[in-house]
């Protein structure tokens, strides 16, 4: 049908009407992400919180499966119903991560993070001397969430300005079906994002996928970096970048675009300059 129609081959995740068909004729076919490059994942509980793993069967699990890099991102700690760490835990899983890594070898790099919460009054749950001492640092917010929209919207402001968040996770707080996202001024958020340089998230959970591709298009525009991450709390999970990368494709995301397609150099090199 395509060669009928004198065009090449449009993938199935690209025909939205969002211009695919113009760039097709022009010869200019969107390059898109193919999730055969994603080197790096951020699994984002283990055993030390609500997942089910320790971070060694974790980490040797990535590696198995050809990641390069995993961060490992628990929850904070007034996350109370997920088991979330205080900073003393992480003190200790810092310890730990270290002891685990000589165990790895060069196999795969662990990062020490967490996925610190945003809480209600738009403060983080860590004060930033502790945010400085990790590697990576996953700002999300899971709690009132129906806040009205200039406040819920300054509170993720607020986060995408803290210094020390490389990564805003799951930015409206969605699970599908079940609960709508925060309304925010995506906008405005965006531009916030486009500022700092913080990545923002593509949650590939089936029951987030969020941002949603139309957000991470217009994220594309603006120059802000994406990170595709599993939401994994078991190995199963991995596979979960499926429906990540499908997002990033109906984006037209290629790998310049996500972050877990660079190489451990480049993506360590950034995480270096955001301190």
């Amino acid at each position: 049908m395509y060669e009928t129609l004198g065009l090449p081959w449009i993938p199935p995740e690209l025909r939205e009407d969002h211009g695919e068909v113009a760039a097709a004729k022009a010869g200019k076919p969107a390059e898109v992400d193919s999730g055969e490059r994603h080197q790096s994942r951020s699994a984002n509980a283990l055993n030390w919180s609500d997942g089910k793993l320790s971070m060694l069967e974790m980490a040797q699990a990535a590696a198995k499966r050809g990641m390069k890099v995993i961060a490992f991102t628990d929850h904070s700690a007034s996350l109370g119903v997920t088991g979330g760490l205080k900073m003393e835990d992480h003190k200790k899983q810092a310890a730990e991560i270290k002891k685990i890594q000589k165990q790895l070898g060069d196999s795969i790099l662990v990062l020490h993070a967490s996925e610190v919460e945003i809480k209600a009054d738009g403060t983080l749950d860590y004060p930033d001397e502790f945010l400085a001492t990790l590697d990576l640092v996953l700002a999300s917010m899971h709690t009132s969430l129906r806040q009205p929209r200039d406040k819920v919207t300054q509170r993720m402001i607020n986060a995408i300005r803290n210094p020390h968040v490389d990564i805003i996770g799951h930015p409206t707080g969605r699970l599908i079906p079940d609960r709508e996202g925060a309304d925010l001024d995506m906008e405005a958020v965006l531009n916030a994002a486009a500022e700092t340089g913080v990545a923002l998230e593509i949650n590939a959970h089936p029951s987030r996928l969020d941002l949603d591709d139309m957000y991470a298009r217009r994220a594309k525009e603006l120059g802000i970096p994406i990170s595709i991450n599993t939401d994994s709390h078991s190995e199963e999970d991995f596979d979960n970048l499926f429906y990540g990368v499908a997002t990033a494709r109906r984006a037209w995301l290629t790998k310049e675009d996500v972050i877990n397609t660079w190489s451990t150099k480049k993506l360590l090199s950034w995480l270096a300059k955001r301190k």
